[in-house]
């Protein structure tokens, strides 16, 4: 099974993932390739008048889809889109594609997975209340599945219901990122500041994994800040995942964990500053290009909150790793 949280993360992991010791101390090492020589930050800025958020990068057949949420102001508040630009450089990149542009806010395309030969995107509903800058508690998971990348299914949600875990004070749920483990499906999501964790057998009955718990709360991390944007990829025989701290200056967080219940070692990346995003860098979403390019790539999106509530646009770093990242 392909992964992608980059969601895999957005990589293409399979279950074990790639072992370490595949990798020999010159790959490690290797300078980075001539397209990522070339690559300038931000790679997608499109504001003032779309800002481009929570970034989902898929490598398949050459071509690089990188996926995002378009935010756009209106007279009456924002609406979110699902939008699309592809590359086969890194470098040079299409016009926007729209994929969903509905009322309740199709948006945070946080995952894909590989599954009986069809491509499956987590993604979120985020309706915002005319007026208002966030979303509603009607914020859902939903799932949408393609053949070819090109052609997508209506998106069917994962949860009609939304949260119903006894340790969260509401029903909104956000930023879903499905991985395969252990034969089963896991959906990691936010609610209440904190990371909550489904579960199914087949991708279509889903149940709260830790119903008592948050997978990982606020307590945890370093300043007690509440986190999104959960990403996962599989580095050995152990899962890391990276995350977005909900704090001013915004920033990386990483854990650590064998079975994805139970997390290590949560810590802030040390990530070099985002000169062009005055809070700082958020939404971290992973690519495996080890076997070709001697490096992990990152994708987030820098945060402009001196601009809007939703300013952004989307940057790329790289790692040999998942500790040391380097920007363009």
């Amino acid at each position: 099974m392909l992964l992608t949280c980059l969601g895999v993360a957005h990589g293409q992991n399979d279950e074990h993932g790639i072992e370490n010791s595949a990798i020999n101390d010159a790959t490690k090492n290797q300078v980075p390739s001539a397209a990522l020589k070339a690559v300038r930050n931000p790679i997608l800025d499109l504001e003032p008048s779309v800002s481009a958020r929570d970034p989902l990068l898929v490598e398949h057949q050459g071509v690089y889809h990188y996926y995002y949420t378009a935010v756009e102001p209106h007279s009456s508040g924002f609406h979110l889109s699902l939008d699309e630009v592809r590359s086969t450089d890194l470098v040079h990149w299409s016009a926007p594609r729209r994929l969903l542009d509905k009322p309740d806010g199709f948006s945070s395309p946080g995952s894909m997975i590989r599954h009986k030969d069809r491509w499956v995107m987590a993604l979120q509903t985020y309706p915002i209340p005319p007026g208002q800058t966030y979303g509603s508690d009607a914020a859902r998971l939903w799932l949408m599945e393609s053949a070819d990348l090109e052609h997508w299914d209506a998106p069917r949600p994962i949860k009609p219901e939304g949260c119903t875990a006894h340790w969260a004070k509401t029903h909104r749920q956000i930023d879903p990122c499905v991985v395969f483990h252990n034969d089963k499906f896991w959906c990691f999501y936010k609610t209440d500041g904190q990371i909550g964790l489904l579960v199914s057998p087949d991708l279509q009955y889903w149940e709260e994994a830790l119903p008592d718990r948050p997978v990982l709360s606020r307590k945890e991390t370093p300043d007690k800040a509440g986190m999104e944007n959960v990403c996962l990829v599989r580095n050995g025989e152990e899962w890391v995942m990276f995350f977005s701290p909900t704090r001013p200056g915004r920033g990386i967080g990483a854990a650590r964990s064998d079975d994805l219940i139970d997390w290590r070692d949560v810590h802030y990346v040390d990530f070099p500053p985002v000169s062009w995003a005055d809070n700082g860098p958020t939404a971290p979403m992973l690519l495996d290009k080890r076997e070709t390019m001697g490096v992990w790539l990152m994708v987030f999106h820098g945060d402009r909150a001196a601009r809007s509530p939703h300013g952004g646009a989307l940057g790329l770093a790289w790692s040999h790793d998942l500790k040391h990242w380097t920007l363009p």
